[in-house]
């Protein structure tokens, strides 16, 4: 009987500090993890105006200027502590470039930016998760 009791007080205590240890993992990443939402949900309005054929400029502007706002925190949010290698760099760079385009001024204009935002995205996520 105290072996059992003994077995269920381990298994408590193991499950307990595992939690603790998956909570602190988790937070450990959460701002990167929030800026990439954040980053998807204006990247998403963009594929969404594309897909509807509703390609307002205030609308693709504004999100493509919280893109631009949010882009220059990637580095830091993923590398906090020190300094990101060369590749992850370059990822940053044509992510910045292509968000400086000219703001479209219709769905034919916004396409090619979408896209290219969507290929750096995709390579940048391919290296690194």
């Amino acid at each position: 009987m105290k072996l059992v009791i003994a077995l269920v007080v381990g298994l408590l205590a193991g499950a307990m500090g595992a939690v603790v240890v998956a909570n602190t993992l988790r937070q450990r990443d959460a701002y990167a993890r929030g800026l990439m939402d954040v980053m998807q949900h204006h990247y998403s309005v963009l594929r969404e105006s594309l897909r509807t054929r509703r390609c307002e400029p205030a609308g693709t502007a504004h999100a493509l200027a919280q893109l631009r706002a949010l882009a220059p925190d990637i580095e830091t949010a993923v590398y906090a502590d020190n300094t990101p290698d060369a590749p992850f760099r370059e990822f940053g760079t044509r992510l910045a470039t292509t968000l400086e385009r000219a703001p479209p001024v219709d769905c034919a204009a916004l396409a090619p930016i979408a896209q290219d935002i969507g290929k750096v995205c995709d390579e940048c996520h391919q290296q690194y998760r």
